[in-house]
């Protein structure tokens, strides 16, 4: 098999003996001159079937990182009897790490179906509840309780039964997209991890928006404060709030907005940067 391409020192892309692409992880294999012949010896581990949007994010996760988000995915797959995604080790990988910065920052955002996720997903709040607790000892921090929900939903959204998209969910996530690019007057890289996980985000809220579970919590202050700071992304949520109330009934609240906001920033923040 032989090594192709470089995600971080420890990380690289590999194509085996019948074409397929796979990730392999093992001490130091991404510091040799590519492509090489890699040894089966070297490598700890590997993952097939990994979406490329996913390539991306290991440059900025640390292989400790990925070793604990494994360990967190292997105990998912042995306490829930669904098939879990290829790419969600590198999903929770990028979550955790991003909850981590927020940890050092002092940003504490409200989980308001904490509670709905507790009693409807009972086995992936028990991975979420593991996890917290691995990460927290890992890395000696203090994440809320509210963390082990959010790991939570990772899992429900990295279940293969989740994978059944629709075609309209498709064609909506599209035209949203295009109305962020007329808004920020940008091209979005549809290709890159940061899409991929606005993407994510808006399937979920489609899903809540059709089943009238919207989030609904008390974080009033930080939406405010959010509206004054990125004033680009609240125009955009509230033209997404307009299309998505005209196409299919959905009337986001201003809960809804609040994380529309951070998505959309966070994506475009980084498209302006490339620009």
């Amino acid at each position: 098999m032989k090594a192709v391409r470089r995600l971080n020192n420890n990380v690289v892309l590999c194509i085996d003996d019948k074409g397929n692409e796979f990730i392999a992880r093992g001490k130091g294999i991404g510091f040799h001159e590519l492509p090489y012949e890699i040894k089966l010896s070297q490598i700890e581990r590997t993952y097939y079937n990994v979406d490329k949007h996913f390539f991306d994010v290991m440059v900025d996760i640390s292989d400790d990182l990925i070793i604990l988000t494994t360990k967190i995915i292997d105990y998912a797959r042995d306490q829930i009897d669904v098939a879990i995604s290829s790419s969600a080790v590198f999903t929770l990988a990028d979550h955790i790490n991003f909850a981590l910065k927020r940890y050092q920052e002092n940003l504490n955002v409200k989980l308001p179906i904490a509670y709905d996720i507790q009693y409807l997903f009972e086995e992936e709040y028990k991975v979420g509840k593991y996890a917290l607790k691995l990460v927290n000892d890992s890395y000696h921090v203090h994440l809320s309780q509210e963390e082990a929900c959010y790991i939570a939903m990772h899992i429900i959204n990295a279940e293969e039964k989740q994978k059944d998209e629709s075609l309209e969910d498709e064609q909506m996530i599209e035209k949203i997209t295009q109305i962020i690019e007329r808004v920020y007057q940008i091209c979005i890289n549809k290709r890159n991890f940061n899409y991929s996980r606005f993407v994510t985000h808006m399937h979920y809220l489609l899903k809540r928006g059709k089943k009238k579970t919207l989030v609904k919590s008390k974080n009033k202050k930080i939406y405010q404060s959010l509206v004054t700071e990125y004033p680009k992304s609240y125009k955009c949520s509230e033209l997404i709030s307009e299309y998505l109330k005209k196409q299919v009934g959905i009337y986001l609240n201003d809960e809804e907005k609040l994380y529309l906001i951070l998505h959309i920033n966070r994506l475009c923040e980084r498209e302006e940067c490339n620009q």
